[in-house]
């Protein structure tokens, strides 16, 4: 019988978009990674947080490399506005 090789996926929790892991190793040491292009971002604010995931809290650990760029530029616009220097 033929051997069937099966590789996870990893999907961005922004846009949905959804790519095979990265396969490392061989044989029994095999092991599957998210992308190395990919990024996450977690963030808490300053108010008091509820238990039902409030928007005190942003936390995505999964994003493409698009969206964890944009997410990264726009933390760091926000942050610079607030500065003074936008």
């Amino acid at each position: 019988m033929a051997e069937v090789d099966i590789i996870p996926k990893i999907r961005c929790d922004n846009c949905g978009l959804t790519v095979e892991k990265e396969v490392r190793g061989t044989g029994a040491s095999r092991s599957f990674h998210r992308p190395g292009t990919w990024g996450s971002i977690k963030a808490e604010g300053g108010r008091s947080t509820d238990s039902y995931g409030g928007k005190e809290k942003l936390a995505f650990p999964d994003l493409c490399q698009t969206c964890a760029d944009l997410a990264l530029e726009a933390a760091a616009a926000a942050l610079k506005t607030r500065r003074g220097e936008g």
